[in-house]
């Protein structure tokens, strides 16, 4: 080892290697023998492409790991002094040894969930991993390096901005030759991500640190105490019938394929035949479900919300609860990201119902009204219900709807996106909408049989939308001042029944007069809130999409 240390400082003219360097090579050993368990899940996810198309995905995967782990490096780097440097880099060549290990040949993810089994796994559970394998992986692939790396001489900059730009510029390189690959492929990676997991989860050594921090943050969110929202809500005054409001919350259905919006293919016939009012230019507040779902329900505008702030306070389902109306939440589409926890739920996601369901537990939004007429026929109160709808949730887009749906053809038959054509995409998204429209109508006639007992309203509104092709880009999650319309401009329409209005004397001519106005998730809160005729000082007039119609809001709640 000595004699190698002194071969190099001799190469470097005895003066070592910079600090640069030192970061670069420490990140292209990391990104290669650590990470293969990524590249297999690359090589994998690429294997409908020809042989140069995989080999091309395969070295684009490996040019944006080898980026992404020298930049992290070269930031974790900057309050090293030149003789310290070396610590982080021995550091995460042996932790990144270890847990390519791991997943190379157990296939184990490390995700906040395998952090804490391994924090609370007992000594005599880790002995039992070791073995010789193991030993000699982690010696030659992160031990030896990492030797290598504190013997090293490192020569001093020349000053302290020199020491700051060259790694600046060469990651930068690297950053923008890997964006290049990635982009020439954008539908591969964005599948491959989606489908197969290549995310943090699976990148030595970023995904422990990003276990860490996903870890900290749901015991951080976990003792935050909810603060009581709407303790003065109740209702503003009794109607002859108590009412019942549906909310529909869609997924990844976009406005640009919405055919109540002008698209140029009739995606909501039934819609079309029903007495709606149809809001052509509503913006989400983010997306993503993960932010958008919060966001919704949680009583902040786009601008206020983070999810820190929305763990803190209590959301709408609190404050219709506290008001005294019953509440059921049925969901299709992975959980309600906490809104629900409080009240009366039901997931349906992996539900073995033959008649919704296939064989590995996708089922499709219809599942969620199965017998839920006959539970509302039960309530005597005001009754608010939310179906969270799987929607147009990709990239399998051909999973979410019946065959009975399967208009527009040829369809995407797989999750790789990057396998199929756009036209074919897009007659497989498109499918899913005309789904989300029958769901919605199929709603608003199980409303119309309840009228008997209740006064009846629905309001649709989707989460977030999708890219599906445009500009390179597919499905969703871009940062929000970088995302396309495509990804932020969704649908939504409000049905009201006649006998609804009546009750409540509410202006038809006025309902319909809102659509004219661009609206947002900013408005769901207290639009909801006044559907439901709860008075609350959490109630806002001005994002109440229908205030304005609502003759017997007394003034003297205004703020």
């Amino acid at each position: 080892m000595q004699s190698i240390v002194n071969r190099l400082a001799h190469v470097s003219g005895g003066r070592g290697i910079s600090r640069t360097s030192l970061i670069l090579l420490g990140a292209l050993w990391i990104s290669l023998l650590p990470n293969l368990a990524t590249y297999k899940l690359f090589y994998t996810a690429s294997a409908s492409a020809g042989w140069g198309a995989q080999v091309a995905f395969v070295i684009g995967g490996w040019l944006t790991v080898f980026a992404v782990v020298a930049l992290s490096l070269g930031l974790l780097g900057l309050p090293f002094l030149r003789g310290t440097i070396r610590y982080l880099v021995a550091v995460a060549l042996v932790v990144s040894a270890a847990l390519g290990y791991f997943s190379l040949f157990l296939g184990t993810l490390f995700d906040k969930t395998m952090l804490v089994n391994m924090m609370q796994t007992h000594v005599s559970e880790s002995v039992e991993l070791l073995n010789l394998r193991l030993v000699i992986w982690v010696l030659l692939v992160g031990v030896l390096p990492a030797i290598w790396v504190l013997r090293v001489p490192v020569r001093a900059e020349t000053s302290w901005l020199r020491s700051l730009w060259r790694p600046a510029v060469s990651i930068s390189l690297l950053i923008v030759l890997s964006c290049a690959a990635v982009f020439s492929q954008y539908s591969r990676y964005a599948s491959a991500g989606r489908n197969r997991d290549i995310t943090f989860h699976t990148v030595a050594p970023l995904n422990i640190v990003a276990a860490a921090v996903a870890h900290a943050h749901v015991q951080r969110t976990a003792n935050i105490v909810r603060e009581a929202r709407g303790t003065d809500a109740h209702q503003a005054y009794a109607l002859e019938k108590p009412r019942l409001v549906v909310m529909l919350v869609g997924e990844t259905t976009r406005a640009q394929n919405w055919g109540l919006n002008g698209y140029t293919r009739e995606t909501t016939p039934r819609l079309r035949e029903l007495d709606v009012v149809n809001f052509p230019d509503v913006s989400s507040c983010g997306t993503a479900t993960a932010i958008s779902l919060p966001c919704m329900f949680s009583g902040l505008t786009r601008e206020e919300f983070s999810l820190t702030k929305a763990a803190g306070r209590e959301t709408l389902i609190d404050v219709i609860s506290r008001s005294g109306a019953r509440i059921f939440w049925r969901d299709n589409d992975g959980g309600c990201k906490g809104v629900c926890d409080r009240i009366e739920n039901e997931d349906f996601n992996n539900s073995d119902d033959p008649a919704y369901c296939s064989a590995k537990g996708e089922c499709v939004d219809e599942i969620l009204l199965r017998g839920i007429e006959a539970k509302i026929r039960e309530s005597t109160k005001d009754t608010f219900v939310v179906l969270h709808l799987k929607g147009s949730h990709g990239p399998a887009y051909y999973k979410r709807y019946p065959p009975a749906f399967e208009r527009f053809t040829p369809v995407c038959k797989t999750s790789d996106l990057s396998s199929c054509s756009k036209d074919e995409i897009r007659n497989a998204y498109d499918n899913t909408v005309l789904y989300a429209d029958h769901m919605a109508a199929e709603t608003i006639l199980m409303l119309g049989r309840l009228n008997d007992r209740f006064a009846t309203a629905m309001l649709y509104a989707s989460d977030h939308g999708e890219s599906l092709g445009e500009s390179g880009l597919y499905l969703h999650g871009m940062p929000y001042a970088m995302a396309p319309k495509e990804q932020t401009k969704i649908p939504m329409v409000a049905w009201l029944s006649k006998q609804f209005l009546q009750l409540e004397q509410w202006d038809a001519t006025c309902i319909a007069a809102q659509a004219s106005v661009p609206r947002s998730h900013d408005h769901l809160y207290s639009t909801l809130l006044g559907l439901m005729e709860i008075e609350t000082h959490e109630y806002q007039h001005s994002l109440d999409i229908f205030e304005a119609c609502d003759k017997r809001r007394s003034p003297n709640f205004k703020k």
